[in-house]
């Protein structure tokens, strides 16, 4: 699948003279966008577990418990965890949606309600504390909701960079950049080359989503739910630098 932004380049650089300018234009957004999404997934993670003790960031740990509650026969409870994964699922789902349609349609900027969605949630729920300091939400909403914006922040950067970055999967980010240093060792020239720069974006990565959970451990004490105001910000930032860009 096509790049989307490398897309909307397209349709602005035609002449051959602007395809180094072009990557060298891709390259730079896949590093900003490798340090911005894991870093808000980062506070995210942190302040899920404070909150509702669930990982909010990822759906593996969440296939066990429906298993469980299936073999217990706690029917309620699987089909409670079940709706969080259908969320994550149904995130990647509207960001994938709006895509796409913005490709069919000549959108321009349809790309980005799903990034306005996730505002409005990490907003929602960073005004959703009461004066003692405790979270006003349902614990079964909550991470609903969480799940479905970290889906559209995953799809969404997955689409940007060509599935290349992961915003909170760093399961996969560790392993594939294992994969990456044997590859370095084994090639040479320009594919040499592509395997560190991209080995280069996946440490960026790790860093960053590890970035995210210490300022979410420094900062989580005195904001509480207030928290989720920095993602908000974050992702705000994202859509002024596309507004820009494009």
């Amino acid at each position: 699948m096509m790049d989307y932004r490398k897309w909307l380049l397209i349709q602005k650089l035609q002449e051959p003279g602007d395809r180094h300018k072009t990557r060298r234009q891709s390259f730079s957004v896949k590093m900003m966008y490798s340090f911005i999404y894991p870093f808000s997934s980062g506070i995210v993670i942190y302040a899920g577990l404070m909150t509702f003790s669930v990982v909010v960031t990822n759906i593996t740990g969440l296939l066990p418990q429906i298993a469980q509650g299936l073999y217990e026969g706690h029917f309620e409870t699987a089909g409670s965890v079940f709706l969080w994964l259908f969320s994550f699922f149904l995130g990647g789902f509207f960001a994938g949606w709006c895509v796409e349609r913005e490709k069919l349609l000549k959108k321009r900027y349809l790309h980005l309600l799903p990034l306005l969605t996730v505002i409005g949630l990490f907003v929602f729920v960073g005004a959703s504390h009461t004066k003692d300091g405790n979270g006003a939400l349902h614990p079964l909403t909550f991470p609903a909701m969480m799940l479905f914006a970290i889906g559209i922040q995953n799809a969404m950067v997955s689409l940007t960079t060509s599935s290349l970055i992961k915003a909170s999967q760093i399961t996969g980010v560790v392993n594939e950049l294992g994969v990456d240093i044997a590859e370095i060792f084994h090639s040479e020239g320009e594919k040499r080359r592509l395997v560190q720069r991209e080995a280069f974006l996946r440490i960026i990565i790790m860093c960053s989503f590890l970035g995210g959970a210490l300022f979410s451990v420094a900062v989580f004490p005195q904001l509480q739910m207030k928290i989720f105001f920095v993602p908000a910000g974050i992702i705000a930032f994202v859509i002024l630098h596309d507004l820009i860009r494009f």
